[in-house]
């Protein structure tokens, strides 16, 4: 097996790159159309794409948020919205449960397109029997190094995960210290709630200076079946 490199990856907070406050998408543009109902529709956290048949040209930036080719919002808070550059470096690269939903975004008066790149669990990307995983805290701050834990499948993940839920509490949980991949992907979603990019997209990332985006280590080892 060989070692890789994954990155967690999201947008800046700070306010010298975004410009903004708080997010940089804040509202929509037809904000007497707000209800409940809409403001619910466009803060969906699923197991499953976005839903494309909505209406996302109506995004609406804070009027001090820069142009960035990642934006942080108060919107679909699990997805990402990325600039056209961004999607056409990814779509050089290999990809998994991936799918670009066309946007707009408006900074004061002028529209920018933008996508929503949603992101889905792909679940046999892990070998779970040749991967380690520990009861521990959830909390990284909190870990004290607990027993490994045989886990054998997806299935199995999550009995034993909700067992550990039910006899400890949320604050513990199955961590993956080294995980094994049965096959490369570039940007995925593993089946533990975390998306991540490989070292050679972030480098191109990198090279190509897009703005707004924050890459952070993981606490897991990646490897690579041959």
């Amino acid at each position: 097996m060989k070692k890789v490199n994954y990155y967690k990856i999201n947008y800046s907070v700070d306010k010298k790159i975004t410009g903004a406050k708080d997010s940089q998408i804040i509202n929509f543009i037809d904000p007497e159309n707000n209800s409940v109902e809409r403001t619910k529709k466009y803060s969906y956290i699923g197991l499953d794409h976005v839903d494309s048949s909505l209406d996302f040209t109506k995004f609406k930036a804070d009027d001090k948020a820069k142009v960035t080719d990642i934006l942080s919002s108060n919107f679909f808070s699990s997805y990402y919205i990325i600039s056209e550059k961004f999607k056409k470096i990814i779509e050089d690269f290999t990809f998994h449960n991936v799918r670009f939903l066309d946007s707009v975004v408006t900074f004061k008066n002028n529209k920018y397109n933008y996508f929503i790149l949603s992101i889905i669990e792909r679940i046999d990307i892990v070998d779970f029997s040749k991967s380690t995983l520990i009861l521990d805290r959830v909390s990284p701050m909190l870990r004290f190094g607990g027993d490994i834990i045989e886990v054998t499948s997806s299935e199995d993940y999550s009995l034993k995960s909700a067992k550990i839920w039910d006899e400890k509490g949320f604050g513990y949980g199955l961590i993956p210290t080294q995980i094994v991949l049965n096959y490369r992907s570039d940007l995925v979603k593993l089946p533990f709630g975390i998306t991540l990019i490989s070292e050679e997209l972030k480098q191109k990332i990198e090279e190509e200076k897009l703005t707004g985006i924050v890459f952070e280590k993981t606490e897991s080892e990646f490897y690579l079946k041959d």
